[in-house]
């Protein structure tokens, strides 16, 4: 069965150098508790993504299909793991959906991600407030989503420092130029 996550995300930035349209973070932190999600508080094991296949995965809006931002087997979009969880680097298209998408990233009001997937194997125990659910392995990864609610808080969105310094440069450089014209 497949199921879907949602967290904050880890240090998602907006890049510059693909004209801002290049964000990379991280969809899933290894070791972090979710919010209770019915009952149970989840972790995702430093493991649970080893040998898992990228090739297929999607970057959705919403876990919508119809919200594609990019996808791995159009070579726009990269995945991979380290240890502090599963990471991304995706450039994003020049359309509506994916400018506003920007714009809801670059102003706060996208702060989580979400990702979709089967369960290979799994861990349960009983918790004092909740059940505390261990995924050991991951079967598949099918979609990460950015989405503004998030059910893990151990990450956020932010946008990439180099990006908010070229805006701040461009702010300064039209200034000085009204300036000039005033003179």
């Amino acid at each position: 069965m497949q199921e879907i996550r949602t967290y904050s995300i880890s240090n998602i930035e907006i890049r510059d150098g693909t004209d801002g349209r290049t964000i990379t973070g991280y969809p899933v932190v290894f070791g972090k508790p979710s919010q209770n999600l019915g009952g149970f508080i989840e972790y995702v094991d430093k493991n649970a993504f080893k040998d898992v296949s990228f090739d297929n995965v999607y970057l959705l809006y919403g876990h919508d299909f119809n919200n594609v931002l990019a996808r791995v087997d159009a070579g726009t979009l990269s995945i991979g793991v380290d240890d502090t969880g599963v990471f991304f680097n995706a450039t994003l298209p020049n359309t509506t959906l994916a400018n506003d998408v920007l714009e809801d990233i670059r102003v706060g009001n996208i702060q989580g991600m979400s990702f979709g997937f089967t369960v290979a194997d799994e861990n349960w125990e009983s918790g004092d407030e909740a059940d505390i659910r261990t995924i050991l392995k991951i079967d598949e990864l099918f979609e990460i989503t950015l989405t503004p609610i998030p059910a893990y808080q151990d990450t956020k969105v932010a946008i990439a420092q180099r990006d908010k310094l070229h805006r701040s440069s461009e702010l300064e450089l039209i200034e000085l130029n009204a300036i000039e014209r005033e003179l």
